[in-house]
Order: structure tokens, then sequence, then C-alpha cells
């Protein structure tokens, strides 16, 4: 059955295609992401928290290979000028342990990576990290439900538009295996005040000018 999806970060990581450009088998879609925007959500992790010490990622490991961030992590080291430790939670039933481990590796602040399981239980999440007062950042505006602080990733009201391009394709008769992914043209910063005001910060000036939204 031909699939479109959409807003994925790396199809090739993920598993789904061969190559962006020619992705194989029945699937193609949008690229919500870009190369450097994990070292773009860890630089406004630490815009928010300036003297952070020490930072987390929180990954499941059945949708991105653990591969892949080992692979980025010396270079994301390098750029904050911090240690950041990779956290994977599989399960719901793991978050409560996960965020236990991060505090006691006294993680200041932690990035989410996009899962369709974090998406369901975001409100759980974003509790936990109210309740263990950790800022952080994620991979779409709906995340920021339950108290996170703020998201980058492209915009999902272009995508789903051009999305629809790519379905008239299939439906025309072109197999999604010969249709290039297409990367997002427009990425969307949404700050959320409320989850600012929960966790005692004040947003940087910065952020909120280059902000596209502030949730109050």
């Amino acid at each position: 059955m031909p699939v479109v999806a959409l807003a994925i970060d790396d199809p090739v990581d993920m598993g789904l295609a061969t190559s962006r450009a020619r992705p194989g088998g029945h699937v193609t879609g949008l690229v919500g992401a870009f190369d450097g925007i994990l070292s773009r959500r860890l630089q406004l992790l630490k815009d928010f928290v300036p003297d952070a010490k020490r930072a987390a990622i929180l990954m499941n490991p059945a949708t991105l290979p653990r591969s892949m961030l080992d692979r980025d992590l010396p270079e994301f080291t390098r750029m904050l000028g911090i240690p950041i430790v990779v956290f994977e939670a599989p399960r719901p039933e793991d978050y409560e342990a996960v965020f236990a481990a991060m505090v006691r590796d006294r993680a200041d602040g932690v990035l989410v990576l996009a899962d369709a399981s974090f998406f369901v239980h975001r409100m759980d999440l974003g509790r936990l990290c109210l309740k263990h007062r950790l800022p952080s950042i994620w991979g779409g505006r709906d995340y920021l439900e339950g108290g996170g602080l703020a998201s980058f990733q492209g915009d999902y009201a272009e995508l789903s538009r051009r999305a629809g391009a790519l379905v008239d394709k299939i439906l025309k008769g072109t197999p999604p295996g010969g249709i290039p992914f297409e990367q997002s043209t427009k990425f969307e910063l949404v700050v959320n005040l409320k989850g600012a005001r929960a966790l005692g910060l004040k947003v940087p000036q910065s952020v909120l000018i280059s902000a596209d939204e502030v949730l109050e």
C-alpha cells in the first residue's frame, strides 16, 4: 500500500527509504527537518539555560537507531561545551525510571526527539519534565501541550499542503518509491511561555524575537 509520510526527521536513518532522492519501496513523503536540526535544538536549550552543565537527549530506540546519535554526539558536545547523555525510553512504563535517571545524572535540560509513541504520551512526558524541573525542547508545536518549553521543526501546515501534491502524483500512477522525499523549506520556532513560567525561567529576548509563535 502506498504511504505518504509527513514531517519525519530522516527517512533513511529510520529505515523507510534507501535514499531521499530515490526512496524505493512504497513510501515517500516530506521531511520536517534538516541535517543540523538537532544541533539547532540543543543550542536553543542552551539559550534557555545558559548555565547548564549537562544536557540529556530522550529517544525511542524503536524509531531511531542509537548509532546515529552516537555518531553525532561528539560534535554536539563540542558545540555546546557540556556533556550530553542519551537516554532511551522504548515503552511508556519506562518513563518514570528514565526521568529519575536524568535527575541522578544532574541533567539541566532535555531534548525530546519526535516519536509517535512520545506524541501519544506527550502529556505524561511534559508532566515529568515539569515535575523534575527539566526545561525541554521538542520537535513539533503539538508536543508542547504537556508543558514543554519550545519546539523547532518544519512548519506542519506547509508540509500538509505540499503532501497533497505527492498524493496527486501517486493517484495518477507514479510509484511512491520513485518520488523523492521533499524537505521542509519553512521552519517554525514555537515558545511556550506557560511552560517557562512553570519552571521559573525567563525566556531570552533573542528567542522571543525569533519565535514564529508564542503560546501564552
